[in-house]
C-alpha cells in the first residue's frame, strides 16, 4: 500500500527489523505529536509487515503451495482491502474507532501466525460481519455461534452495546482468555463487569491476581459483589492455594461453611464426590472451576487404573472399589483422551455393576446427563452401545437418543457435541438406533432452516450427508461436501523434490523408551544418521529424497524449539508430524503444527478441541488417531509403513495401509483401535463445515 513505493525504492537493503520499526515509529511519531493518527494507514502498516514476512514487499504472500499462497493472499491482502473499505461505511462517526480497533486486531497476527489463514480468514470474515449488518441481534448470534473467534476480535466487540453479554456468555467456554483480553482494560466499566463475570465462572482463574498488585487483585478489593467477597475470604483464610474456590455455589448458598469447604476440598474422596454432585445442577456458581477439578481427580484416577493394566483385575481397578456407579461413570467421561479399551471395558463393568437404576435413562438422569453424549460416543466406540440401550424401553431410547441429537448449535461455535455424535453413528451397528438418529437429525434440520439458523443448518446437513443422506432435498443454502481423506499423492507428500517429516517426543520414562526404540527404525543401508545436539536427523541415503527429524527426549523444549528455527529459516516445514507422547503432552505437537503439514500422526489426541486445533493450523492435514494410548509395536510397524510408501515414491492409499498394517502385526487387536484418516468421521465432519 503507501510503502510499497518507499520499499521499492530501497530495495531489500531494508530490513524486516527495520522495516518494522520504521512502521512503528511512523505510529508512535503521529501520536507523541499530538497529530491526528490515520488509522487506515495503520492498518496499510501492519498489512505491508504481514506481507513483507517471506522477504518481500510484493502483496503476495508466501507460506506454501501455489494453492496456500493464494488463499494467503485472499486473507491478508484482499480480505483485508475490503475491510477497510467496510470501516469508511461505518455510522455514528464511529469509522475511526473501527479502524483502530482492527489495527490492534492486526498487530496480534505474529510471524508464527501468518500460515494459520483459516483461523484469521474466519476472524476477519466475523469483523466484516459486525462492521456491515448494523443489526445487534443478528450480530450477537453470530458471535455465540463462534466464541474462539470473536475473543480474537475483542477490539471490535468492545465497541458494541451488547459488549457485557457477549464477554458473560464468552467466559462460559474461555474464562481464562477473556480474562487476559481485560487485564488493561480493569479499571474500565467494560473491564470490572467482565472481571466480575469471569469470577463466577471461574474464580480460579482471578486467583491468581490476589495480593499481586495487579490492575485485576485492586478490582477484586475494591468490589463490593458478593461473589468477589467470597472469593476474598477465601484467600484470606485458606490463600490462593486452596481447593475451596470451586465449592463456592454451597457456600454461597450456605450450605457448607468456608472450614467445611476447606476439609473437603482436602479430602480426595469427599471432594471428589461433592464435586459430582454439584455437577448435576444448571447455572452452577464456579462451574468451569468444577469442571476443571473433575477432570484432574478423574484423570489421576484413570492413570493409576492404566498403570496396573499388567496386574489382575482386583489389583487392577482397586482405585474405584469403593466409588459408587456415579463416581465410576464420572471417572469414564472425564477421562476420554486417556483411558484404555480395557480400562473403560472394566470400569463399565463395575459401574452397572454398582448401579441401582435398572434403566440407564434413569441412571443418567441421576447424573444430570453431564457428559452424556462422551458416554455414549465411548459406549458405541467400544462395542457397549446396545448393551446399554437395552437397559431402556422404546419411549426412553427415543427420548436419549433425541436428546443426544437435538441442539448441537447451543455450545458457542463448539463442534464438539456435534463431532461426538458423528463418531458414534459411526460406530452403530444397531439399524433400529441408527434410524432414530436419521428421523432427529431431520427434524432439526428444518427446525433450524425455520429459524433461520445457519450454525443450526450446516451442522445438520452435514450430519444428514454423512449418515447417507441429502441435505439439499431440505435447502441449497450450502454445498454439503464431504472430503474423502483416503489418501495422498507422491507428488503432494514431496512438494519441492524432497520429503520432511518430524517426530515429538517428551522427556519422561515413556518419551525415552519410545525414542530409544524409533532410533532403531532406520536402517543404515537406506539412512545415514546426523546428531545436531539436541535433536537428530535421519537423511535417506537410496530411494527418494527425505529428512526425518526428531527432539532428543532429556532435551525436549530446547529440541523443539531449535526445530522451529531451522524450519524458519530455511522457509521449509515439515510436511508429516509424528506425535510419540501422552495425550496430556498433544498441546505442545498441535502448537508447532504448520500450514504446510501434510499428514499428522496423533494418537489418542483428546477429542474436538485438539483436532478442531490441529486442522485449524494445518488446513490440509490428514489425521491417524487412536480410541486409546497408543502402543509402542503398533506405532514402529505403521510408522515405518507409511515411510516406506512414501520413499519408494508411490501414492499413499489409506486402505491399502491398513490392510498390510494389519497383515504385518497378524490381526493385533491393539492396532483395531487405530482410526485411519478416511474413517475418522469427526475429522470429516470438521473440515466440511469449515469449508461451507
Amino acid at each position: 500500500m503507501q510503502l510499497n513505493n518507499f520499499y521499492k525504492t530501497y530495495g531489500k537493503r531494508l530490513s524486516l527489523s527495520i522495516f518494522s520499526l520504521f512502521c512503528f515509529l511512523t505510529s508512535v511519531f503521529a501520536q507523541k505529536g499530538g497529530q491526528r493518527v490515520d488509522w487506515q494507514q495503520q492498518i496499510d502498516f501492519e498489512q505491508n509487515r504481514i506481507d513483507i514476512s517471506d522477504g518481500d514487499l510484493d502483496s503476495a504472500i508466501a507460506i506454501g503451495n501455489e494453492t496456500q499462497n493464494a488463499f494467503a493472499f485472499k486473507v491478508y491482502i484482499t480480505m483485508i482491502n475490503d475491510l477497510q473499505e467496510d470501516f469508511k461505511t461505518v455510522g455514528n462517526n464511529q469509522v475511526d474507532q473501527y479502524a483502530r480497533a482492527f489495527f490492534e486486531i492486526l498487530k496480534r497476527v505474529n510471524r508464527q501466525d501468518i500460515p494459520h489463514v483459516s483461523f484469521n480468514q474466519k476472524a476477519f470474515l466475523l469483523v466484516h460481519k459486525l462492521s456491515t449488518l448494523n443489526n445487534s441481534q443478528k450480530e450477537l448470534e453470530l458471535l455465540k455461534n463462534d466464541v474462539k473467534s470473536g475473543v480474537f476480535i475483542s477490539d471490535i466487540i468492545n465497541l458494541k452495546p451488547y459488549a457485557v453479554e457477549y464477554w458473560t456468555y464468552a467466559a462460559r467456554f474461555y474464562p481464562f482468555d477473556v480474562l487476559n483480553k481485560f487485564k488493561n482494560l480493569a479499571y474500565t466499566p467494560l473491564g470490572t463487569k467482565v472481571i466480575l463475570q469471569v469470577a463466577k465462572i471461574d474464580p480460579i482463574s482471578i486467583k491468581q491476581y490476589i495480593n499481586s498488585n495487579h490492575m485485576i487483585d485492586r478490582v477484586i478489593k475494591n468490589s463490593k459483589d458478593s461473589t468477589m467477597v467470597l472469593i476474598k475470604l477465601i484467600a484470606q483464610t485458606y490463600g490462593t492455594q486452596s481447593k475451596a474456590y470451586a465449592l463456592l455455589d454451597p457456600i454461597s448458598k450456605k450450605q457448607i461453611t468456608f472450614a467445611k469447604a476447606e476439609s473437603i476440598s482436602q479430602d480426595e474422596k469427599q471432594f471428589y464426590r461433592k464435586l459430582i454432585e454439584l455437577r448435576k445442577s444448571e447455572n452452577l456458581l464456579a462451574n468451569y472451576a468444577v469442571e476443571k477439578e473433575l477432570e484432574n481427580l478423574a484423570m489421576s484416577r484413570i492413570l493409576e487404573i492404566n498403570l496396573r493394566h499388567d496386574g489382575t483385575d482386583a489389583f487392577r481397578f482397586a482405585p474405584v472399589d469403593n466409588d459408587n456407579a456415579y463416581e465410576i461413570y464420572s471417572t469414564i467421561v472425564y477421562s476420554e483422551e486417556e483411558i484404555f479399551t480395557s480400562s473403560f471395558l472394566g470400569l463399565y463393568k463395575r459401574m452397572s455393576d454398582k448401579k441401582t437404576e435398572k434403566s440407564g435413562y434413569n441412571f443418567l438422569e441421576k447424573v444430570g446427563f453431564n457428559k452424556f453424549r462422551v458416554f455414549l460416543k465411548q459406549c458405541a466406540g467400544y462395542n457397549k452401545i446396545d448393551d446399554f440401550l437395552n437397559t431402556m424401553n422404546d419411549s426412553q431410547q427415543n427420548a436419549l437418543i433425541s436428546r443426544f441429537v437435538s441442539g448441537l448449535y447451543n455450545y458457542g461455535g463448539d463442534l464438539g457435541p456435534a463431532v461426538d455424535v458423528a463418531d458414534t453413528y459411526g460406530s452403530l451397528e444397531n439399524e433400529k438406533v441408527k434410524a432414530i438418529f436419521i428421523k432427529t437429525i431431520k427434524k432439526e434440520l428444518r427446525k433450524c432452516i425455520t429459524d433461520q439458523n445457519e450454525h443450526g443448518m450446516k451442522i445438520y446437513g452435514l450430519l444428514l450427508k454423512l449418515t447417507g443422506g441429502d441435505p439439499t432435498e431440505y435447502t441449497s443454502n450450502y454445498n454439503y461436501n464431504i472430503p474423502a481423506l483416503d489418501g495422498l499423492t507422491s507428488a503432494e507428500m514431496f512438494p519441492d523434490g524432497k520429503h520432511i517429516q518430524q517426530h515429538f517426543f517428551f522427556d519422561d520414562e515413556d518419551g525415552e523408551a519410545a525414542f530409544n526404540n524409533w532410533l532403531g527404525l532406520y536402517p543404515s543401508n537406506i539412512y545415514k544418521k546426523e546428531d545436531k545436539g539436541n535433536y537428530v536427523i535421519f537423511k535417506t541415503i537410496s530411494g527418494k529424497k527425505m529428512e526425518i527429524y526428531a527432539n532428543k527426549p532429556h532435551t525436549e523444549i530446547q529440541g523443539r524449539e531449535d526445530l522451529r528455527t531451522y524450519f524458519e529459516s530455511i522457509g521449509r516445514f515439515p510436511d508429516l508430524i509424528v506425535h510419540r507422547g501422552h495425550s496430556y503432552y498433544i498441546e505442545n505437537t498441535i502448537e508447532n503444527m504448520h500450514f504446510s503439514n501434510k499428514i499428522a500422526i496423533l494418537g489418542s489426541c483428546g477429542g474436538y478441541q485438539n483436532i478442531s486445533k490441529a486442522m485449524e493450523n494445518a488446513m490440509d492435514v490428514q489425521i491417524v488417531s487412536t480410541k486409546q494410548v497408543g502402543t509402542m509395536v503398533v506405532n514402529s510397524v505403521l510408522i515405518l509403513e507409511i515411510t516406506d510408501i512414501i520413499r519408494s515414491g508411490k501414492d499413499l492409499v489409506w486402505l491399502d495401509v491398513w490392510k498390510q498394517v494389519s497383515v504385518k502385526l497378524q490381526n493385533n487387536p491393539q492396532f483395531k483401535e487405530y482410526i485411519p484418516p478416511y474413517k475418522n468421521l469427526g475429522a470429516k465432519f470438521i473440515r466440511a463445515y469449515n469449508d461451507l
